[in-house]
Order: structure tokens, then sequence, then C-alpha cells
């Protein structure tokens, strides 16, 4: 156990010293402080920005790296948070929370417009970027601009979502960590709610497809806890109950009891497919024109 400690904390030091092209910025999240990437776009005057969230797997030059740098190339800054000091720091609320500390630190800045800024996360990350898109978690401030999910995880969902921006999400057709369905029944009750949400399914793609495309292999993790058969609704009250049954779930650990109960299952495969990512890469560039790109976004 100490061994692989000093092995994340090895990996978090080695990401936290920087992304190819990206300045350090620390951001006071609560009482700790935390690593971002900072990309600048070449373009002058105020410009849009991303908050880009990494997903379990941490910060990579391959896949964070890899968006943040094409991003720029786009005109957009973009800040790539470093959310995986320690195993606390890995739930969605608490990336929601890194996510709009950063969504602060870039709205100060005088080359971003503070009225372009959105989010966008992969897997893990993806659930926050949705999660952080629903108007309740603006806390009377300002709030995210646009939102694109790559593979999210769509366990938890607003009953009655209050969209405050336009989504994104992309998805593998073979995904069986994530899985489809759910994410599009509940963007289908995010529309009914009044929001803008697209959805592109690649047929082929796995979990990860926009990872290292050097090794296209497939990887089946046999002891993943996979969490895809789930959902839970998070009430307007802030409690969740489970979606099957109705059953109030007053705890995390009631939570887990129940899911381990009824629809965890284990096995996930993640695979990086590079026409898939090409091609998710136009898709993100065709969104980010429509929504942050022009001063007049849809909401």
């Amino acid at each position: 156990m100490r061994f692989l400690l000093i092995l994340v904390f090895l990996a978090f030091e080695a990401n936290a010293q920087g992304l190819k092209g990206s300045e350090t910025v620390i951001l006071r999240v609560d009482d700790e402080s935390i690593y971002a990437h900072l990309f600048k776009p070449q373009s002058k005057g105020q410009r849009p920005a991303i908050v880009l969230v990494h997903g379990f797997d941490g910060v990579t030059e391959s896949r964070e790296g890899f968006w943040a740098r094409e991003l720029a190339k786009l005109g957009v800054a973009t800040l790539v948070v470093e959310s995986f000091k320690k195993p606390s720091r890995m739930s969605t609320a608490q990336g929601v929370r890194d996510a709009y500390a950063a969504l602060g630190h870039l709205a100060k800045q005088p080359y971003v417009d503070a009225a372009r800024i959105g989010i966008m996360g992969m897997s893990r990350g993806g659930s926050v970027a949705l999660r952080a898109v629903d108007k309740r978690k603006h806390g009377g401030g300002p709030g995210f601009a646009a939102a694109i999910a790559l593979y999210p995880g769509c366990v938890a969902q607003y009953r009655n979502p209050q969209p405050g921006a336009p989504i994104q999400v992309l998805i593998g057709g073979r995904d069986d960590y994530s899985g489809a369905k759910h994410c599009g029944e509940y963007l289908e009750r995010i529309r009914s709610a009044g929001g803008t949400a697209e959805v592109h399914v690649y047929p082929e793609a796995r979990h990860g497809f926009d990872g290292d495309t050097t090794n296209e292999r497939e990887f089946f993790f046999a002891q993943a806890q996979n969490l895809s058969d789930c959902v839970l609704y998070i009430e307007d009250d802030g409690s969740t109950t489970y979606a099957k049954t109705g059953e109030p779930l007053e705890t995390p650990r009631r939570a887990r009891e129940v899911m381990r109960r009824d629809c965890m299952k284990t096995g996930a495969t993640i695979a990086a497919n590079a026409r898939v990512k090409a091609q998710a890469l136009e898709d993100v560039k065709a969104f980010v024109k429509k929504t942050l790109l022009n001063p007049r976004s849809p909401k």
C-alpha cells in the first residue's frame, strides 16, 4: 500500500510540473491548493475559455494535453484542473467545486470573456461537466456557458433538471463502462426542461476513445466497479433516491449498499481509437464555434 501511495504521489508531482505548452496556476479550493495547467491562445483581445476536468486516470499529455492545445489553436483559453491530489478529491461534488474555482480564476483574467467560459470533461470529468451546468450549482454567481462531456457516467441525475447552458455529449456505442442508454434518457429530460443538448454516439468506440492512439488495443479491467446499469435521482430538496425502486438513499454508504445489491457489476473495457478521436475533435470544434466562439451563444 505504501508503494502504491508513493506511485500516486509521484504521478501527481509529474503532472503538476505542467503539460507541454502550459503555465502552472495554483487554485484555492476551500482550504486547499490545487494545481492547474493554463493554455493561452495566440489571438489577442478577450477570448472564450474552457475549464477541462480529467477522469479517474488523471491528467495526461495524450488526452488533456491534446484537447487543451487543440482548443488553444481554436482561440480558446483552457485551464486543466488537477483534481487528483488525494482520493477524497475524486468525488463528482468535489470536482464541481474545483471547476467553479477554475471558472472564478479565469473570469478575472483580462484576456478572458467571463460570459463565455465553458466546461469540458472525460468520464468522471464528464459527469462533473453535466452537474456543473445545472442552475442549482451557480450559487447565485456566474455559471458555465456551455458543457462538453465525453463518455460521462450518468449514474446520478437530477430528477428535474434545471439546464443552464447548451450541452454536448460524446460517447461510444460499445462503451460498457458509462453506456449511452441512461445518458440518452437524461439528455431527453434536460431537453424536456427547456435545455439544449446534443449527443454523438460513435458506434465502434469504447470508453476512453480519445486516449493514447499509439496503442489502440482494447484493455479489459475485470475488477473495475461498473455502475452503468445504475441510476440515482437527485431530488429538488437535494436528497437522493434509487430510480428503480424509489427508496431513499440517506448517505453515500447506503447508496453504495443498494447499488452493490441491485445494479453494480464488474468489468470495463478501455480503448483509444484514432479515427473516432479525430471525428470527436471535429464535433467539439463545431460545438465550440456555435456556442463559446459566438458572443451571442444560446443559453
